[in-house]
């Protein structure tokens, strides 16, 4: 799995030579600022708020000030994008996880031709394949394959079918053309649909966090964004700083 660590980009506009300042909205919701008619892509051309440029009007102290105040809001505008990005990315390698009596539960959807369903699987690392129960992927209404035997959660060892699966998505990821096992399984705890085995286990890597029942995926790339937040916001405080301090030095008139 690939993360993308989003880093800062501080966006500085020149001094604007004309009378009027261009802002339009790009593809990402981003308000951009721009001083030159030709500079505005033609897709957004339709959408364009126009303003006078108010630093023709002021004296170069007054022009230079008012350009700081516009970089600082164009920061501030793209520190909250960027942080949304980050925070959007690490709600994915997240999963709410349920726990009963020892046995932990996580949300599996399952994606066969046109038709996905999703079930609340046992995590069982003693479990050597993922196996489904019949009744609950009925909605799929799948073609099932002759298989072997597979050992429920109680130890015992039951006859199953196959299905293959399109997809199976579990928190950031999405696995193409799984082959699960079903069993027709009758009685026990009907909140569950089956076992998520080590077929997927083995190969994921996760941290399982008890106190807010949940599981993160990739903890140390989820780490890794979690410190590209803290930077941004150390960053945030230092501009915030830089701003105040120029506000305490502006001249009184």
């Amino acid at each position: 799995m690939r993360v993308c660590l989003f880093s800062l980009m501080l966006l500085v506009l020149p001094l604007s030579a004309e009378a009027k300042i261009y802002q339009y909205v790009d593809d990402n919701g981003r308000k951009v600022f721009v001083d030159q008619y030709s500079k505005v892509p033609p897709r957004f051309r339709d959408q364009l708020d126009v303003r006078e440029e108010e630093g023709d009007r002021l004296d170069a102290q007054s022009r230079q000030a008012l350009q700081q105040r516009r970089q600082y809001q164009d920061w501030q505008q793209q520190l909250k994008y960027n942080r949304q990005q980050i925070i959007n990315v690490m709600q994915d390698w997240i999963t709410p996880v349920g726990m009963h009596h020892n046995r932990i539960t996580v949300p599996v959807k399952v994606v066969y031709g046109s038709r996905n369903l999703t079930l609340q699987l046992v995590m069982d690392t003693g479990a050597t394949s993922t196996v489904l129960h019949k009744e609950a992927i009925s909605g799929l209404r799948a073609q099932y394959l002759p298989s072997g035997y597979a050992r429920v959660a109680d130890g015992r060892r039951v006859q199953t079918e196959a299905i293959n699966l399109d997809r199976i998505e579990i928190g950031p990821y999405k696995i193409k053309n799984v082959r699960a096992g079903v069993i027709d399984f009758k009685g026990g705890s009907q909140s569950t649909n089956g076992l998520l085995g080590m077929d997927f286990l083995y190969h994921a890597r996760y941290e399982l966090d008890r106190d807010n029942r949940q599981i993160i995926w990739e903890p140390e790339k989820y780490q890794a964004l979690q410190d590209e937040l803290k930077r941004l916001d150390e960053i945030e405080a230092q501009m915030l700083e830089q701003q105040q301090a120029q506000e305490v030095d502006k001249p009184q008139k």
